[in-house]
C-alpha cells in the first residue's frame, strides 16, 4: 500500500525524498474533470464520496443549501449495475436527521458518518460521529461512537485505517483540528488526541482527513493557509519515524483560487476525487 501511496502522491505534484519527506516538484499539466456528471454531480451540493472496497456500491450526501449554514444534508447511495450506476436512492440509516460525511472502512465492515440526531433520545444541535455495521446486503442501526470521539462540538468527516484507527475533525476547542482516536482490540476507542503542529497550525482551520488504509498518508483539507491558493486547499502529509511531517500543498494540479474540500482517494485506482466550488450564483459543490 506504500507503494500505491507513493505513485499517487507522485501523480499528484509531489515528490518523496530521504526517509519520506515530501520535496515539492512542478506537477505535469492536468485538468481536473467533473467527476460524475448527472450521476454524482448535480444541481445539488454534494459533499463527501466513499465506495466499498469492491466498488459496487458508492455513498455521498446531498443537501439543497450549504450545510455548514442549513445544517441539512442526506446520505444517498448508488449501486453499480451492468447498465452503469443505479439512480440514488437515500441510505437505509439516513433521512430524518440531517447526515453527513459517510465513510466506508477499508475492509467494506463499516460505515462511519457524521448526524446531528438524539444521543439518548435526547436531542442534539451540533454534529457526532456514528457508525452502522455490515448486515447481509444492509446496515444495522446508528451507533453513537460515545465520548471518547464525541464532544459538544462539531465532530466531522470520520475516516479510518485498516486497523480501524479514526480520523476526524473537531471544533470543539474553537477551531477546526484534525484528531485520531485509536482502536483498542476489544473495539473500543481510545481517547481522541490532536495531530500535532506538522498538520494542525495555530489560528487556521484543518479538516476533512482522509489517511490511506496502511495509514501512513494523511491527505485534508487547509483553509485559507499562508502556502494556499486561497480559501480551502488540499494538502497532504506523510508518516515519519515520530508523527507526521510538516503537510505539503497539492499544487495547482489540484488547488486553485475556488474552495477545493472533501478529499476521497480511490487507493487501488491511483484517483483522487475531492469537492470544488467557486461560489458563483447559482453554483454548488460538485465532484472533480
Amino acid at each position: 500500500m506504500k507503494l500505491k501511496s507513493f505513485t499517487l502522491l507522485a501523480m499528484l505534484g509531489i515528490g518523496i525524498g530521504i526517509g519520506g519527506s515530501a520535496i515539492a516538484t512542478p506537477p505535469a499539466a492536468c485538468q481536473p474533470e467533473l467527476f460524475g456528471r448527472g450521476q454524482f454531480s448535480t444541481d445539488k451540493w454534494e459533499w463527501r464520496f466513499s465506495i466499498g472496497p469492491a466498488r459496487l456500491q458508492a455513498f455521498w450526501s446531498i443537501s439543497d443549501g450549504f450545510f455548514p449554514v442549513t445544517r441539512e444534508s442526506t446520505i444517498v447511495s448508488s449501486h453499480r449495475t451492468l447498465h452503469g450506476w443505479s439512480p440514488r436512492q437515500t441510505a437505509s440509516f439516513s433521512g430524518i436527521y440531517p447526515d453527513i460525511d459517510p465513510f466506508v472502512s477499508p475492509d467494506g465492515r463499516f460505515l462511519f458518518f457524521s448526524s446531528i440526531r438524539p444521543v439518548g433520545g435526547e436531542p442534539r444541535t451540533d454534529t457526532d460521529i456514528w457508525m452502522v455495521k455490515r448486515r447481509g446486503l444492509g446496515w444495522s442501526e446508528p451507533t453513537n461512537l460515545g465520548s471518547a470521539i464525541n464532544s459538544t462540538g462539531d465532530e466531522l468527516y470520520p475516516s479510518a485505517d485498516l486497523w480501524g484507527n479514526l480520523y476526524f475533525a473537531t471544533d470543539r476547542d474553537g477551531q477546526f483540528d484534525i484528531m485520531r482516536s485509536k482502536r483498542r482490540l476489544n473495539g473500543s476507542y481510545a481517547p481522541a488526541e490532536r495531530l500535532g503542529s506538522n498538520v494542525n497550525t495555530p489560528g487556521y482551520w484543518e479538516f476533512n482527513p482522509e489517511i490511506s488504509p496502511d495509514g501512513s498518508t494523511l491527505l485534508f483539507t487547509g483553509l485559507n493557509r499562508p502556502d494556499g491558493q486561497g480559501l480551502g486547499d488540499l494538502y497532504v502529509s506523510r508518516l515519519g519515524n515520530s508523527g507526521f511531517l510538516p503537510a505539503r500543498n497539492l499544487g495547482p494540479c489540484v488547488n486553485t483560487t475556488a474552495d477545493e474540500y472533501h478529499p476521497t482517494v480511490l487507493w487501488w485506482e491511483r484517483k483522487l476525487i475531492f469537492v470544488k466550488s467557486s461560489y458563483a450564483p447559482g453554483e454548488t459543490g460538485d465532484f472533480y
